[in-house]
C-alpha cells in the first residue's frame, strides 16, 4: 500500500548529505562575512580616530563676528618662525563666503 514517506533509499541519504554540506558552507560564508565586517569596522574606527587626532585644529575656532557683509576679510597674520620645524603643516582658518 505504501503509506507514509516511502522507503529510505540511497538517493534520500545522498540528498541529506548534500543538504548538510551546503548548510555548513553557507554557515561558513556567513561567519566569514561577519568576521570581515567587524574587522573592517574596527580598523576604520581606529583610522578615523588617528585622522581626527592629526587633523583637528590646535585651538577652538571662534564663531564668526557680526561684521557687515560688505567688509573684506583680512588675511591672517603670518606666524613667527619656530625654532624647530613643525611636524605637521600649519593650518590657516578658512573664512566663510560672504552672504
Amino acid at each position: 500500500m505504501g503509506f507514509g514517506y516511502g522507503r529510505f533509499d540511497l538517493l534520500h541519504a545522498l540528498g541529506a548529505v548534500v543538504w548538510g554540506v551546503a548548510s555548513l558552507a553557507a554557515l561558513a560564508v556567513a561567519i566569514a562575512v561577519i568576521f570581515l565586517l567587524v574587522r573592517f569596522l574596527l580598523v576604520a574606527t581606529t583610522a578615523a580616530k588617528i585622522y581626527v587626532a592629526q587633523n583637528s585644529p590646535a585651538t577652538p575656532v571662534e564663531p564668526a563676528s557680526s561684521a557687515p557683509a560688505a567688509a573684506a576679510p583680512t588675511a591672517p597674520a603670518p606666524a613667527a618662525p619656530a625654532a624647530t620645524p613643525p611636524t605637521t603643516k600649519p593650518r590657516t582658518p578658512k573664512t566663510p563666503p560672504a552672504v
